[in-house]
This record gives C-alpha cells, structure tokens and sequence, in this order.
C-alpha cells in the first residue's frame, strides 16, 4: 500500500500508525520469553486492531449512483430539449453545453473505480450546475404585452419593454399594414396603421449575445374609421377674378409727325386734370404707338413733378405707354374705384372711348367650408382653380394638418373625395357656408 489520494492508497499518518503498531509487537515477540501469556495477547490484540483500523482507511472507490442519476437525468434533458427562439425553447447553443457537461460527467463514470468519493461527487455537483445552467437558458415569456385596436395612420405607444444592461429589442410585424419602430432607450414599441386589417401578429423579442432570451407577442387590428364622401365635384374652378384698372387702348397712330397739325386733349383723374398735346415730329427709332405713348407718358410725369416734386410724382395715379402701333393708359388702382375720362377737342382723334372704368375683384366662384373633429376646426377656403381632384384633396389636407383636425382627405375618383378621422373613435364634422355644395345634410 502506498501514500496518496487515489483508490488503494492511505494517508502518510494512517501508514505510520501502522507501522509503530507492528514495531510495538515486534519489540514484545522478541522479548516473549519475559512476557506473561497475558501480554503476549494484548500485543496481538493491538496489532490486529491497528490492522482492521489501517484497512479501514485504505482508500477506496466511491459509490456512483448519485452521479449515475444525475447523468441520466441530464441526458433524458439533453435529448427531449428543442433549441429556438420560442418560448419554453432553449437558447441556441445551450444544448451543446450541456452536452459538454454531460460527456466530462461520464468519463469520471466510466473510471469509477479508480475514482473516490469526492471525485465521483465533485463530477456530480459540476454536471447539476450544468443542468441548472441549461434549464435556466429557456426562452422566457415576455408578460404585460397588450394587444391593441387603433386607426388608420394613428400610433400608438403603449407596450414597452424593461431592457437590462446588454439586452435588445427586435420587433417583427407579420404583414405591412402595421409599421413598427423601437425607442431603444426605454424598450417602447410605437406601433402604426398604415391600412384597415384584421389582427397582425406583432413579435417581439429580447436578444442579449446575439440568442433570444424572452420573447411574445400582441395583436394590431387597423379599422378604417367611418368616412364622410363628398358629392360629385365636376368644377374645380373656384378661383378668385382679380379687380381690373381702368384704362383705355388708343387707335392705331397712322401719322409720327403733327408738326402743325397740333394735338391736344386732357386726362381727368380725381381732382388732376393733365393737359396732352403733341405738335412735333414723333421719334423714328421707335413705332409710332410706343413713341405717342411716351409723349402721353412725359405729359403725366411732368403734371405731378409740377404739382408735389418727386414724391406726387412717385405716388401718380395714373400711366401711359406704348406697344407697336397704339397706346395705353392706364390708372394704378385695380378696382371700382379706378375710373378717369378724357376731354378735349382731339379725344377722339386717338381713342374710340371717352371714359374709364375698374372693376373690383369677382369673388363669387370662391368656396368655404369647415372640419372638426370635435377639438379642432379647420376652414377650408378655396379660391383658386384645381386642375384634379388630387389637386384639391392636397389643399384640403393642407388646411387639416396646419389646424390639428385628426382627420384625412383622400381621393375616391375623378370628382369625389372623402375625409376620414385619423383616430379610432374619431369623428368628422362638417359645417361653413358651402357645406351643402360639397356634402349632403
């Protein structure tokens, strides 16, 4: 027997135990002739007692059947576990770990003759972590996630998940009807309708070193509120038409030089009469309406500079100019209030027409109504000419968005549109002057 920890061994201590017993009985065999029979017997019994006790700590080999049902119990594991991103799956990976465990496990087993049992309990408490190890790398569920109903182009943020140092957040939405983004910071998942739809399964998973470790999943139904259609739109003119000045076009000027064949003739304008007359030879570097126009031109110039300096003849009412053969003149103002008249004996040598009349702007065609959702008011006011109904749709929701209606004008046809509220239980409500025009009561 020699020294050590293995099976078959003993400690140092055990064998000198017995090699001083055998030498005690050695020093008394040898003196057997002073023994009394008496000592002789005790020595024997001494020696035989330090044998049993010395065979009784010879080292053997442990017992195998705690490590014999852990292995079995990690096997019966290793081969009913399914590797996934589901949940009760275990994480990708967690298998072959285990079965690293396993096969250290079984080496020890299968040398358990030669193993102690301490060796044989260390193999044991190794593989049950490992055990413990891999059921805890089962693809947890996420709880709280709640499904959600919502409208066509409404968020909604309620689901979030807690995320720990190291962990992400996927989220997979089964079909485009439903778009999904992350706030990373906080684990929340904003969720939009982009179309009405039954549920869409929205998936969504924690990932931490690359493998899923918890995942679940909600519900998205998008309903298409109820919508308001307008009537049959077959004139998109609602255009404003712009107030006119007063102004007169002159006859063709035949002749470019009046030298004595004066003519004269006055401009009424508000309190301003501007004497006009020509008696020379008009420039032949342009046509004779361009060069008439600004002989009328210098007359109206010089009117004002004479009456206010620079500043009446910056603020004049009124102007001419020329174009090939005829002249204009024209006042400033763009309304009804524009108006002036000529007198004069040569009035008609140059225009058909005496006076001058504006017109304001013609506001008729121009359309209003108004949307609510109950919050916030848009007026729609139409005054120009759409050439689509897109066109016009555009406008609308132009309106929508810059007053906060929750609501979407969207194209039906060719000459109908419909608006629709962007929320669940949103409503659309219609009123302004024109109402009756673009929808029914």
């Amino acid at each position: 027997v020699t020294v050590g920890d293995g099976v078959g061994q003993v400690a140092e201590v055990d064998l000198a135990a017995l090699a001083s017993a055998i030498e005690i009985a050695h020093d008394i065999y040898s003196n057997r002739e002073s023994k009394t029979q008496l000592q002789l017997d005790n020595a024997t019994t001494e020696l035989d007692n330090a044998i049993t006790k010395f065979q009784g700590k010879v080292i053997v080999a442990g017992d195998t059947t705690a490590l014999t049902t852990s292995i079995s119990s990690a096997l019966n594991l290793h081969q009913t576990a399914f590797e996934g991103s589901l949940v009760g799956q275990y994480i990708i990976g967690s298998k072959t770990i285990l079965k690293s465990a396993l096969d250290a496990a079984q080496i020890v087993l299968d040398a358990a003759s030669s193993k102690t049992a301490q060796q044989l309990e260390a193999a044991k408490v190794e593989l049950d972590q490992a055990i413990l190890t891999f059921q805890s790398s089962k693809v947890a569920e996420l709880d709280g996630l709640q499904n959600i109903t919502l409208s066509v182009s409404e968020t909604d943020t309620s689901n979030h998940v807690a995320l720990e140092n190291g962990e992400s957040l996927i989220v997979i939405s089964s079909n485009g009807t439903v778009t999904t983004e992350i706030e990373y910071y906080n684990g929340q998942i904003k969720v939009t309708g982009n179309a009405a739809s039954e549920a869409n399964l929205i998936t969504v998973q924690v990932i931490k070193d690359g493998q899923v470790i918890k995942t679940g999943s909600f519900t998205v139904t998008v309903v298409a509120p109820s919508s308001l259609m307008s009537k049959e739109i077959t004139n998109l003119d609602f255009s404003t038409v712009s107030g006119t000045q007063a102004k007169l076009i002159s006859k063709p000027v035949t002749i470019d030089d009046f030298t004595g064949n004066r003519k004269e003739f006055s401009i009424v304008i508000g309190q301003d009469e501007i004497k006009v007359y020509v008696d020379w030879a008009l420039s032949k570097d342009f046509p004779k309406g361009e060069a008439m126009g600004s002989v009328v031109e210098s007359h109206i110039q010089q009117h004002y500079l004479d009456k206010g300096g620079v500043s009446a003849l910056m603020s004049r009412p009124i102007s001419a100019f020329g174009f090939g053969d005829t002249f204009q003149i024209s006042a400033f103002q763009p309304d009804s209030t524009s108006s002036f008249k000529l007198e004069g004996k040569d009035w008609s040598y140059f225009f058909d027409q005496q006076t001058a009349q504006g017109t304001d702007a013609d506001t008729s065609r121009n359309r209003t109504f108004t949307v609510s959702d109950g919050t916030n008011l848009a007026t729609i006011k139409l005054t120009s000419r759409y050439s689509t109904i897109d066109q016009l749709v555009t406008r609308i929701n132009t309106n929508l968005k810059n007053a906060n209606v929750e609501a979407i004008a969207e194209t039906v046809s060719q000459t109908q549109f419909k608006i629709t509220p962007t929320t669940a239980n949103g409503v659309v409500i219609i009123d302004g002057d024109n109402k009756a025009e673009f929808f029914g009561e």
